[in-house]
């Protein structure tokens, strides 16, 4: 029997999963991690933390599995995106890793965009560029550290730090290098000419292969830190984003994935590069081959909801607070939130945007926030539907996933906000499946990405159905929801400027 392991380094945790050809879980482990905020607007982590968890992971997995690394056939990853990883010539890390939700280069962004407009930049990298993504995060360190610039050899994604310390090999895979803000996404190749732009060293930018390419092999080294054995291919492995649709069986136009995970995304596979020109949404190069999505994105979902847990309500039992928000009507009798904790991207493109809840009544309870704060995610992913409808994106199915797809109750709402009918993948763990899937394909288990989906891949038979009485609030709703970002734009940045806000 063929084993495989997939890997998900996550924005707060990792996962370790070994399946079978079919996508039976054999084993799996999970272990929670924190973001580092040193100074408000900063999100930073611990390249080292995340290999010890991924080491501890792993022989956790295989243990639960009854197996031992020499029966893997190949090990393949999913990570979180845009991050940075700088290393020195001698392969240690330089300094913590600057995470997709770090603010800190909200200068360097404005650096990039009154250099370049954005039909430049659409015909450059059909992206626009944010803060927290590698390109302005290495822009920064520049500017900042200069002393740790000068020391840079290579630069990488999160994921791609685990892979070198398995492999000794340095790289990154075009799911990956697609989402960083310095990659030609339609060109599959590095924008030399906005890379030059800035004065950066084009040396510092790694090879980049396929998700199902195997990238390297694991070393004697790696081999006696983790109980994998030595020779054991590993593949380059992919964007998060981009595995979980994999493992979800998202690879043709019309089926859209809806992740609810720390951030929140959709995404619909295209066979050609469209990118929106008012530069709203993201393309991104897919696990599959000739094949893009369109991405559109929410910063703060699960994230919104643990921080009302954690630091409002004090209470992180998930499933009573679900139990609790069940209870109020849709709508949450007129309590709306507004979920940019950390700005915002689709639609509106802000650092400087913030959450706010709006509306307050002396009745509303813990429930109604807990209720608000779900409603108030599918809004802001809703935000992203009417984009993709505007730029003529099919949708004939939408498939949820992550953290938010095992609220049964999240789920209706989404559906009751779009008004379309939702389906659940019956694989419990979307990204760690479509990273094993990608090990298999490099490992030869199977002939194609596409026979891989078909092999493992399994939906719920019967969808989420919307609630016509729900959506008909959540009209009204979104309605509302939609004028208060443009009402208080102003004010929002001018309180973000005025020292409540990231360190400029």
């Amino acid at each position: 029997m063929s084993l495989l392991m997939g890997i998900d380094l996550g924005t707060s945790s990792v996962k370790s999963m070994i399946m079978d050809s079919s996508g039976n879980v054999l084993g799996f482990s999970q272990k929670e991690y924190d973001i580092d905020i040193p100074v408000s607007g900063y999100a930073e982590q611990n390249p080292a933390e995340w290999w010890d968890l991924v080491k501890e992971t792993s022989a956790q997995a295989m243990e639960q599995a009854g197996t031992e690394g020499g029966t893997l056939a190949g090990i393949g990853f999913s990570g979180q995106m845009h991050g940075l990883v700088a290393l020195d010539k001698e392969g240690q890390v330089l300094r913590p890793a600057i995470i997709w939700c770090d603010q800190r280069s909200i200068p360097q962004k404005s650096v990039v965009e009154s250099t370049f407009t954005k039909e430049q930049l659409g015909g450059m990298i059909q992206n626009p560029v944010s803060t927290g993504f590698l390109l302005l995060s290495l822009m920064w360190i520049k500017e900042n550290e200069p002393d740790i610039y000068s020391k840079i050899e290579r630069v990488m994604l999160p994921k791609d730090y685990i892979r070198y310390r398995l492999t000794g090999e340095l790289g990154t895979d075009t799911t990956d290098a697609s989402s960083t803000s310095a990659y030609d996404s339609a060109a599959l190749q590095w924008s030399e000419p906005l890379i030059a732009a800035f004065g950066l060293e084009r040396t510092m930018f790694p090879v980049v292969g396929s998700p199902w390419e195997i990238a390297g092999h694991v070393t004697l080294q790696a081999a006696s830190e983790t109980g994998f054995k030595a020779g054991t291919p590993v593949v380059y492995g992919g964007a998060d984003q981009a595995m979980q649709a994999i493992g979800n069986g998202i690879i043709e136009p019309g089926d859209v994935s809806c992740t609810i995970g720390t951030g929140g995304q959709l995404l619909a596979p295209m066979d050609l590069p469209i990118y929106d020109k008012q530069l709203r949404t993201h393309t991104y190069v897919h696990a599959a081959p000739k094949r893009w999505y369109l991405l559109g994105a929410t910063m703060s979902a699960g994230l919104s909801l643990r921080w009302l847990a954690s630091q409002v309500l004090k209470n992180s039992d998930y499933k009573a607070l679900d139990q609790k928000a069940l209870e109020i009507p849709a709508g949450s009798e007129g309590l709306v939130y507004l979920p940019y904790l950390t700005g915002e991207r689709t639609p509106h493109m802000d650092p400087h945007s913030r959450g706010m809840f709006f509306g307050l009544q002396l009745g509303h309870q813990d429930a109604h926030f807990v209720r608000a704060v779900l409603e108030g995610v599918c809004y802001s992913l809703r935000d992203g539907v009417e984009i993709f409808r505007s730029l003529g994106v099919g949708m004939r199915r939408i498939i949820i996933s992550g953290g938010g797809a095992k609220s049964r109750l999240w789920s209706q709402i989404l559906a009751d906000v779009l008004n379309r009918d939702v389906y659940r993948s019956q694989a419990v763990e979307q990204a760690c499946t479509g990273a094993a899937m990608m090990a298999g394909v490099g490992a030869k288990i199977y002939g194609s990405v596409e026979e891989a989906c078909k092999a493992v891949v399994k939906l719920h038979a019967d969808p989420v159905r919307p609630n016509p009485d729900n959506h008909a609030v959540y009209e009204r709703q979104y309605a509302i929801y939609t004028k208060l970002y443009a009402t208080n734009r102003e004010l929002l940045r001018e309180l973000d400027l005025h020292g409540n806000g990231v360190a400029q």
